[in-house]
């Protein structure tokens, strides 16, 4: 009876080794099901007249618990093109990259096209915050795209804008004003952006250290968002 009794946990305390293996090496099925959903929200939204099928299976990698998806997208000739997708395993189920876009991008167009904007949107800035000591922007445009840069263009995008000062001393209070006039002269011009960053710049020690303010144009901003 004991032998038994010792055979049953041996077979017991395998099969949660078997088990635990194997969610280690290929992912946890819940996880792997709702970062499928994920990546299919993500699709629907994002191109909404896109032809496309999600390959079921799915590699993990557990060093950074993540999932890497294949889709297939088939234009209107029939023509299928292949895209890696990689997403979290951990909620939200982030989507890590959109190699569709990112394929398409032309960076020789983009990083030209970029140096309009970022000398307008510092010269917008100044205005309202004259310590604004610099702006930088990441707008991408696609191959064939020879559109001249707006305040109002839509990109496939829209665009990060990043920017900073030194700190001198600021409160908390002040940054939080100067990060709101930044906003609303953003919103003013209806400038097409996702989120934009403020670094506040001071040094310690010898150490350039960093406070941020970031926001997005519907962002209602408060104290709690200086950081």
């Amino acid at each position: 009876m004991k032998k038994k009794l010792g055979y049953s946990v041996l077979a017991i305390g395998l099969i949660a080794i078997v088990l635990f293996s194997y969610v280690q090496m290929s992912g946890n099925p819940v996880a792997k099901s709702r970062s499928q959903e994920s990546l299919d929200e993500f699709m629907e939204q994002t191109y909404p007249d896109l032809n496309y099928e999600i390959e079921r299976s799915a590699d993990y990698g557990w060093t950074d618990a993540t999932f890497l998806f294949t889709v297939v997208t088939e234009d209107t000739v029939g023509v299928e093109t292949t895209y890696p997708f990689y997403v979290s395993a951990i909620e939200p189920y982030e989507i890590l990259g959109d190699t569709i876009h990112a394929s398409n991008v032309d960076q020789e167009a983009s990083d030209k096209l970029n140096q309009e904007p970022e000398e307008y949107i510092l010269s917008l800035l100044q205005e309202r915050v004259p310590e604004i000591d610099g702006v930088s922007t990441d707008i991408e445009v696609y191959s064939g795209d020879d559109a001249e840069w707006t305040p109002q263009l839509k990109t496939p995008k829209s665009m990060l804008i990043m920017t900073g000062m030194d700190k001198d001393g600021l409160t908390k209070e002040q940054m939080l004003e100067q990060s709101m006039a930044i906003q609303e002269a953003l919103n003013e011009e209806a400038i097409d952006y996702y989120m934009a960053e403020i670094g506040y710049r001071s040094v310690e020690g010898g150490e350039e250290l960093y406070d941020y303010v970031s926001f997005t144009p519907e962002q209602e901003l408060t104290i709690e968002d200086v950081d």
